[in-house]
């Protein structure tokens, strides 16, 4: 009796530690590669690392899980992209022409909120 107990504790108390290892595991991390053509993509980190967006269309606005959170940009479409501090496509950060891209912005990192094609 008492070493089934003991098992049904021990396996339980694995059941548990693995689970709580599957909770604590890394997201998966998004890459240049993840960049669908004809998209404009942005991502979190430097080196097309971490949180990851892309639009094949006009954006307002990324929403709360990308805004001011950029800092890799690729072009991936045959037109102009700008960017744009503030929602619905206010003050200009810059444009990036088509197939342009840039691993780490040296200025305006972690501020867009929105972008548009031209």
């Amino acid at each position: 009796m008492i070493g089934s107990r003991f098992r049904r504790v021990l396996l339980s108390g694995a059941v548990l530690a693995g689970a709580l290892v599957a909770l604590n595991a890394p997201a998966a991390q998004a890459h240049y590669n993840q960049c669908p053509s004809g998209h404009f993509c942005v991502w979190q980190h430097s080196s097309y690392e971490g949180r990851f967006f892309s639009s094949d269309r006009d954006t307002p606005n990324v929403g709360g899980y990308m805004n001011d959170r950029t800092t890799s940009v690729w072009n991936r479409t045959d037109r102009t992209v700008c960017m744009y501090r503030h929602e619905n496509y206010g003050y200009p950060m810059g444009c990036y022409g088509p197939g342009g891209s840039v691993a780490a912005l040296p200025i305006h990192n972690d501020e867009l909120t929105s972008f548009r094609f031209g």
